[in-house]
């Protein structure tokens, strides 16, 4: 019964992680209707700037220098790059976002290098006691601040005149440009919140095997299953879908790890994906909109 509960916490961090990642995607995707293949990149691109900044600058400051510096990056894309394509077709879109990937990743070797770096976790190594239950200080982290990110996120959505806005350029663009509503600046702001996103899980996603390495942008699409899972327009969509990758990830881990030459837990999120596709093709929150699309 002990393992069952640590696999389950730490497969809620984990999920929480994979959720905020999802959110990222499904941002961008209801405010400027582009799919952002880049967005593992700037996963990883703030993991390595929390790092580099926190080897001159107090923690706390190192976080906020990457927040500002993937955010600049983020909307210098959508300026220059996305706004550009507007009315060109999605594979062309698709395309831009997936050099814009591997752009961004030979950046990241040729600064740091290919060789792992140890994440610059705030909180350690340590863990909590809960009886026969050894719970990582590091999920206990992840879970309480992302906890935190997500009730200001929700609050920022429905309590606030530029995120009531967001959620009607989601819904329909053309009838919130007749309200008056800048549809630009919306897009704009759905890419900024998503590179704070992006950051925030960057570091909990590198605090899980506490190494950051170029890799990490494909890591960070294994948060592709949730996305699939909640729903491609579904801001619940995502969390419930990274909270379900989460946990198949963790507990498949933790007892089929003799299947599959120990690799099985890699491929079950895959399967349940596929599963819902074939239940429900427009996941289990998202609209029968996105089926037709």
């Amino acid at each position: 019964m002990s393992l069952l509960l640590q696999l389950l916490f730490q497969g809620v961090a984990l999920g929480l992680v994979y959720g905020l990642i999802a959110l990222g995607f499904v941002i961008v995707f209801k405010g400027s209707r582009s799919f952002n293949f880049a967005h593992g990149e700037f996963v990883m691109g703030g993991a390595y700037l929390v790092i580099a900044a926190a080897g001159v600058v107090p923690y706390a400051l190192a976080v906020v220098i990457a927040v500002g510096g993937m955010v600049l990056v983020a909307l210098l894309v959508e300026s220059l790059l996305l706004r550009r394509m507007v009315g060109r077709s999605l594979t062309t879109v698709v395309l831009a976002t997936l050099g814009l990937s591997i752009m961004m990743r030979s950046v990241v070797v040729m600064v740091w290098g290919v060789n792992e770096q140890g994440s610059a976790d705030p909180v350690g190594r340590g863990t909590v006691r809960w009886g026969d239950v050894v719970l990582p200080t590091s999920a206990i982290a992840t879970i309480v601040v992302s906890g935190v990110v997500l009730v200001g996120l929700a609050y920022f959505y429905q309590r606030t005149r530029y995120g009531l806005a967001l959620r009607a350029t989601a819904s329909h663009q053309e009838a919130a440009l007749a309200q008056g509503i800048d549809v630009r600046r919306m897009f704009a702001l759905s890419w900024g919140i998503a590179a704070v996103l992006a950051v925030v899980a960057g570091i909990f996603l590198g605090a899980f095997p506490r190494q950051v390495s170029p890799a990490m942008g494909m890591v960070a699409l294994a948060a592709l299953p949730a996305i699939v899972i909640g729903g491609f327009d579904s801001l619940l969509g995502a969390i419930v879908g990274g909270l379900v990758v989460g946990l198949i990830q963790v507990l498949g881990a933790g007892y089929l790890a003799d299947f599959g030459g120990g690799k099985l837990h890699e491929v079950l999120p895959y399967i349940v994906m596929f599963a819902v596709l074939v239940v429900r093709p427009y996941g289990l929150f998202g609209s029968r909109e996105v089926e037709r699309v």
